[in-house]
């Protein structure tokens, strides 16, 4: 059962979900394609030109404001609200969809890549930087993040570990329905998958990091990587399709 909020001099959020008992307050945010970026686009595409974009899979400023303010909202409705837990759902949509659910995955957790001397596997490391997760531990459990392209819609829960409230959530019905499609970052730590920084280090002192990550795990000198997401797209005749 989902039940819209309905809207009052205080921020609220937009829903509150009833799954098998379990009441879930979400808050919804959808990040659109920037209008400059389309109207470049556009005047690419009509004078018969390659528009090309690239996007850092890192925190985003504009998306942290998202989380800000999504944030906001369930903390103002968590207090007159019964609810068991409470979630963000973002969607990306336009040409860089995929690109833009990543990109938000990165600003809640903070993460970089990070590749070990002599090896030639990376692994994700989670609050390596500025993270919104650890910012707002006390209000958000997690999140299910998505992209739509056309008519289909691709999404995965994204667990808060920092929560208090994140065995809860990982118990919970809605947990079960994502099945596979759940991004857990201290099951991915257990498999050998992922590195998570816990504690006080500044996050500015890249070194310090580093070299705590490899005190943790017992690893050789170790070294950070981002990925980027880079598109091209071009107008094509109909005869030439």
């Amino acid at each position: 059962a989902v039940e819209p909020i309905e809207s009052s001099d205080s921020e609220e959020s937009d829903f509150l979900v009833t799954l098998e008992g379990t009441v879930l307050l979400v808050e919804e945010k959808t990040k659109l394609d920037d209008p400059n970026n389309l109207a470049e686009r556009r005047k690419a595409r009509e004078a018969g030109q390659v528009y090309s974009s690239s996007r850092q899979l890192v925190r985003h400023n504009r998306l942290s404001g998202l989380v800000r303010k999504a944030a906001s909202q369930l903390a103002s409705s968590s207090s007159s609200r019964a609810h068991d837990l409470r979630l963000i759902w973002f969607t990306g949509t336009g040409y860089e969809a995929h690109a833009l659910s990543e990109q938000f995955i990165a600003t809640l957790y903070g993460t970089t890549n990070i590749i070990e001397m002599d090896s030639s596997v990376s692994r994700r490391c989670y609050f390596f930087r500025n993270s919104d997760f650890h910012r707002y531990a006390d209000t958000i459990d997690g999140a299910i993040v998505a992209y739509a392209v056309g008519d289909a819609l691709s999404a995965k829960l994204c667990i808060n570990p920092l929560s208090p409230r994140s065995s809860q959530l990982r118990g919970s019905p809605i947990f079960t329905r994502f099945k596979a499609a759940v991004e857990d970052p201290e099951v991915l730590e257990r498999i050998g998958k992922a590195f998570i920084v816990f504690g006080n280090i500044e996050r500015h002192d890249e070194n310090a990091l580093l070299r705590a990550l490899q005190i943790k795990y017992k690893t050789k000198p170790l070294m950070t990587f981002d990925l980027g997401y880079h598109a091209a797209a071009v107008a094509l005749p109909t005869d030439e399709r």
